[in-house]
């Protein structure tokens, strides 16, 4: 999640005095100096992120937001779906001047196609000049900001070219995050979302484009309660760096009822790793050319894992970058995942896309995989739980049969390749080892443990009367590194 306000203060004395520009010259001054400095740029003046340059140098005129690029940054999401919203603000002197300070707010990388200006008057013959830029990509019917409890939604977007594989969260004020159904048709997706009580809500529009995953539009709605007129206040920021992260990802858990995450050198290597690169490259996405995805760095690193989870966050401070992306239904979910119990922290300072500078977060949240002292034991007492379960008799484990899965597991393990070729010659060789048996036959799974054989069809068949049962952990380029390689030999 991306929320990079920036402020540049321009301080101009000049003798002259006169009235504050309008919104009708400002809007004008802000086209030149696009027209000047980005002449290939087309962009729009959007009445949302107009909005919300009103809002904030309204509440800074009347002293109930602080002359930031936070503050700004506050009243773009109370007002706008847009989903990285860059703030730039300038002090001017005298205020007939603001309509000259529009210039120095936007990035000369030029990265916009969205803007919203306003300018108001304060004390000591000044004016406040506020800017707000997107790039915006997907296009989101209008969503009323204020609604009544019971209230339907629609949500009816339609992405840009390069986003594919749309979801939906909504952030319910009990601070649970859901996913509704959704139809998607071609780049379209519309649903209907209910909101049955009281409280602040965030619908988030997630989409799949080159870099991975990433918000496409998101949208505070307040039902049956008044929007907040000021921005929070800020509190001392007594801890820096990846410690701070640490402690407010600990306080939210245990907000909710979680244990604290176990920081991991293994995983913080792997989060330092790419936001090095994402720093490196000026790229903020989840799949680079460089280091691949989440699941190519826990690979390369040789982690073995059950689940695991990705939050990247671009911002002033690693605080900063960390409270955007816990404003993210589908990050906080991430965050608030049960099954989480080690987390990876990584920092690095470059430019953003935007050219602003700022700092690369990346969270790495991961379930590790817990090797087994007897993994066939496990396997073997999860397939006979099975049996009793169905109302069938208990499989008897033959030592011949045991050795036999032992022995080719480890051949399936060594290939890197769950082989079918292999499972039939293990069934020919079950049959020859003993001549009693009728018929017989083999399945093979890999997976992060015993449970992996969960769903083996013929551990609930009345047909088998035994079973062999080989188990190795073992890495493969195909599976991952650590996983449980199974082989089950049923006969009669």
């Amino acid at each position: 999640m991306r929320l990079l306000p920036f402020a540049v203060a321009a301080a101009l004395s000049l003798p002259a005095h006169a009235a504050l520009p309008g919104q009708r010259a400002l809007e004008a001054a802000l086209r030149d100096a696009v027209a000047g400095s980005c002449p290939s740029l087309t962009f729009a003046v959007d009445p949302d992120l107009t909005r919300a340059a009103q809002a904030f140098v309204a509440a800074a005129q009347a002293g109930r937001a602080p002359v930031t690029g936070g503050a700004l940054g506050f009243y773009a999401a109370l007002e706008s779906y847009e989903p990285s919203p860059v703030s730039g603000i300038a002090k001017v002197s005298p205020p007939s001047r603001a309509d000259r300070a529009v210039g120095d707010l936007f990035g000369r990388e030029c990265r916009f196609n969205r803007a919203g200006v306003a300018a108001a008057a304060l004390p000591g013959n000044e004016a406040l000049v506020a800017l707000v830029t997107a790039a915006h990509s997907t296009d989101l019917l209008p969503i009323p900001g204020r609604l009544q409890p019971g209230a339907i939604v629609e949500v009816d977007a339609t992405l840009s070219p390069s986003l594919s594989s749309p979801r939906l969260f909504v952030l319910a004020p009990d601070a649970r995050t859901q996913e509704p159904p959704v139809s998607v048709d071609g780049r379209r997706l519309r649903a209907s979302v209910a909101l049955l009580s009281g409280g602040e809500y965030t619908l988030e529009l997630l989409a799949t484009g080159p870099g991975g995953p990433e918000v496409a539009a998101i949208r505070r709605i307040f039902v049956g309660v008044a929007p907040p007129t000021s921005p929070p206040a800020e509190m001392p920021r007594t801890e820096t760096g990846v410690a701070a992260v640490e402690h407010a990802i600990g306080r939210l858990r245990a907000a909710h009822g979680l244990p604290a995450l176990q920081r991991d050198p293994a995983l913080d290597r792997v989060a330092e790793g790419h936001s090095r690169e994402m720093a490196r490259s000026r790229t903020f996405a989840h799949v680079l050319s460089s280091d691949g995805s989440m699941g190519d760095r826990l690979r390369k690193a040789g982690y073995a894992y059950q689940s695991a989870g990705e939050n990247i966050g671009l911002s002033v401070d690693p605080l900063a970058a960390h409270e955007a992306i816990a404003a993210s239904p589908a990050h906080l979910k991430n965050l608030l995942d049960p099954h989480h119990r080690r987390v990876g922290l990584g920092i690095d300072r470059g430019t953003s896309p935007d050219g602003a500078e700022g700092v690369y977060l990346t969270e790495v949240l991961a379930a590790p995989i817990e090797a087994s002292r007897d993994p066939e034991g496990e396997v073997a007492r999860l397939l006979q739980e099975k049996r009793r379960s169905a109302g069938l008799k208990p499989l008897a484990r033959d030592a011949r049969l045991d050795a036999i899965a032992a022995r080719e597991v480890r051949a399936l393990a060594s290939g890197g390749e769950l082989s079918r070729d292999l499972q039939r010659s293990v069934v020919d060789e079950a049959l020859k080892s003993q001549p009693r048996l009728r018929s017989a036959i083999a399945e093979a799974y890999v997976g992060s443990g015993a449970a992996a054989t969960g769903s083996s069809p013929n551990a609930v068949s009345p047909a088998w009367t035994r079973v062999g049962v080989g188990a190795v952990y073992a890495t493969s380029e195909t599976y991952g590194a650590g996983r449980l390689w199974v082989l089950l030999v049923y006969a009669r």
